[in-house]
């Protein structure tokens, strides 16, 4: 079944909050309204995306495989945003979509959803969703450290929160003093801030235990900086796994994600203790000063970083994070520059 839809039906969602009566007017004359029945498909995994819904009422459920093997990725309600990333970039549909119990659907193409990048708040708010998608479905990258233990690499993600604080709150105090420079572990809403990443502007690598995928070894981010060509970063490595080339590994595989993304230069800072990391930049043409007494500020070029590792494996990590920060940000990159985001989906 399907009407029209009305500027104040969108109004109540969250996902549209600052957007004014006049362009949820333009916006709402671009969609129509789905209902559908618990057990309706909505959308098929497979199928050519060219239209993206936002739930007005009911739930529904994202899943993945055939019937026989479905893999339930999430169940979302009222306010949600559907089927976003196929119209953006062009390719099939990644998931199924199921009605849960009867939901009210506004449906609309890629000119609604270009209409809606228009808007500045909802742009970022979309752009972080697209982008956290894009890295949940990344297959995670398998690397080797010094001494031949098997890892896997992949971002960080808002699931990772639980055991991301657990982590920290068991480090030693001089692992806190060389990671946060003090002694004390961070407070709940910088831990909330290290999981919050947009994958474009805050990008964070995960290394987990290549056998037991929950063990998550060490972190290492970057966050831009504001002449958008720079980046700083940090890194922060479980006890036990210190010394064994998980620091030069990261590093490299920063460098990658940075090089993706548009930016040119690494910068870290390393207390002047802190020979291993120091060691670590060494290897990528630092150029180092003390940015205050006792700390270096240590800068490197991202790609100079990104050579560390290995062809094969820098290869293979820019692959992976190809449509994280290279196809999602280019798709979103401009509100206002719609006939670009159609050209680079």
């Amino acid at each position: 079944m399907t009407g029209t839809i009305e500027g104040k039906q969108l109004a109540c969602l969250s996902l549209l909050e600052g957007a004014s009566q006049p362009e949820l007017d333009a916006v709402a004359a671009r969609m129509w309204c789905r209902n559908a029945l618990p057990g309706d498909v909505l959308a098929r995994e497979g199928e050519p995306g060219e239209t993206f819904g936002l739930v007005l009422e009911g739930t529904v459920s994202v899943s993945r495989g055939s019937p026989a093997s479905e893999r339930i990725l999430d169940v979302v309600g009222p306010g949600s945003i559907l089927g976003e990333l196929a119209v953006l970039r062009g390719l099939p549909r990644t998931a199924t979509l199921t009605a849960v119990d009867p939901v009210v659907l506004a449906v609309g193409d890629r000119e609604a959803l270009e209409l809606l990048l228009h808007i500045p708040p909802v742009y970022e708010r979309v752009r972080r969703l697209a982008s956290a998608r894009l890295a949940r479905d990344l297959r995670p990258v398998a690397a080797f450290l010094k001494d031949g233990t098997a890892v896997l690499l992949r971002p960080l993600l808002p699931i990772d929160r639980h055991a991301f604080g657990e982590e920290v709150h068991r480090l030693s105090e001089g692992s806190l003093r060389r990671r946060f420079f003090s002694p004390q572990p961070p407070s709940e809403k910088m831990i909330d801030y290290l999981i919050d990443i947009d994958y474009v502007d805050h990008f964070a690598w995960l290394a987990v235990d290549a056998v037991d995928h929950h063990k998550g070894l060490a972190t290492a981010r970057f966050v831009r900086l504001a002449d958008r060509s720079s980046a700083e970063v940090a890194f922060g490595t479980s006890e036990g796994y210190h010394r064994r080339g998980l620091g030069t590994l990261l590093l490299g595989a920063l460098g990658v994600a940075a090089a993706e993304g548009g930016i040119e230069t690494l910068v870290g800072h390393v207390l002047e203790e802190n020979a291993p990391m120091r060691a670590v930049f060494a290897k990528a043409n630092p150029k180092s000063f003390f940015d205050e007494p006792g700390v270096l500020r240590v800068t490197v070029p991202s790609r100079s970083a990104a050579e560390i590792l290995s062809p094969d494996l820098r290869s293979e990590l820019a692959a992976a994070v190809h449509d994280i920060v290279t196809a999602a940000s280019l798709a979103l990159s401009d509100p206002t520059d719609a006939g670009s985001a159609r050209s680079s989906g």
